[in-house]
């Protein structure tokens, strides 16, 4: 996480994050707007969350990994153990 700390060394997860969201966005096929309905989280919000502009809260992201089918912790998880769907 070095790369994403903040001046005074506390790591910024925001970056960290948004990019997990839209991996396990993109994995099931959705766009930002199909998310936004799903979930009643605003599209701009969603768009904001994954470029790591915005923050949020805890019951913003549940709605958004209930919405993915997902635990709210694995948002907090390192993109490389996020697995493609089996397709077949």
């Amino acid at each position: 996480m070095e790369r994403n700390s903040k001046t005074d060394g506390t790591p910024n997860v925001k970056p960290d994050m948004g990019r997990r969201l839209r991996a396990y966005r993109t994995r099931e096929g959705l766009s930002i707007r199909r998310l936004a309905l799903m979930t009643g989280v605003d599209r701009t919000s969603i768009n904001d969350i994954e470029l790591g502009r915005l923050n949020t809260t805890v019951d913003t992201l549940s709605k958004l990994a209930d919405g993915l089918g997902i635990e709210l912790g694995m948002l907090f998880v390192d993109e490389d153990r996020i697995v493609p769907k089996n397709k077949g």
